[in-house]
């Protein structure tokens, strides 16, 4: 009888550790336009060697979140006009994508929005931003691991990563963050009631929301740039 080893979760690498903490700093605003990332200090802050940071940042360069320079890397700078195009191809993609996703749902990825949604209630609360941006980009993920095609959900998270910094930003406003649940409540509304129309609906209604309150914070933050 042919027995089998019990799984064992595969440890992340150096590597993937270095850039899984980067993301998630960038993710945070922890990372900003004035910050200079260098391989040798990042290792050295991480107790690594320096090849496998460095590698870490050339994938973010790669993602197109990074640009070199002569010492070190820096976050690229995307302009307002990139922000609208980054929006104008997203708009093509998610109302489809969750119509898709609302058409394929499973009970674990609805419990996961169910508990985005609490758990952006508790820190809009709070007042906890960065808790709160975890809790939206939660959400945004629950309902795209239930788009059936993956190379359409790959796609949607890494433009949706190119306005992080403009994102937090936003996000930083109260009033906007009021609007942002009440979208997230319509949303969760619509795939409870696994209607696709309506969750398309939604989805373009956030998006075109959130690319107007995007491109005037991007605008703010590359003028601040500018004067330091």
């Amino acid at each position: 009888m042919l027995t089998t080893m019990p799984y064992k979760k595969r440890k992340q690498n150096i590597r993937e550790q270095a850039y899984q903490m980067l993301r998630a700093d960038m993710q945070k605003g922890k990372i900003g336009y004035a910050d200079r990332l260098v391989d040798s200090e990042i290792a050295a802050s991480m107790e690594v060697s320096r090849m496998p940071v460095r590698e870490a940042l050339l994938q973010l360069k790669n993602e197109g979140l990074l640009e070199s320079t002569q010492r070190g890397f820096v976050l690229r700078q995307f302009t307002p006009a990139d922000i609208a195009n980054i929006f104008e191809v997203r708009l093509l993609l998610e109302p489809v994508a969750a119509a898709a996703a609302c058409n394929n749902t499973s009970l674990e990825g609805l419990a996961q929005m169910r508990m985005a949604v609490s758990d952006a209630e508790q820190a809009h609360a709070e007042g906890d931003i960065v808790r709160y941006m975890q809790a939206n980009w939660e959400f945004r993920s629950a309902w795209v691991n239930m788009v059936p095609n993956p190379h359409l959900a790959q796609t949607i998270n890494r433009l949706r990563d190119h306005a992080d910094l403009a994102r937090l930003a936003a996000l930083g406003d109260k009033e906007f963050r009021d609007l942002s649940l009440d979208r997230a409540r319509a949303i969760l509304d619509a795939f409870l009631k696994g209607d696709p129309v309506e969750a398309k609906g939604q989805i373009e209604h956030n998006l075109r929301v959130c690319a107007m309150a995007y491109y005037a914070k991007q605008r703010q933050l590359i003028s601040e740039v500018a004067l330091t």
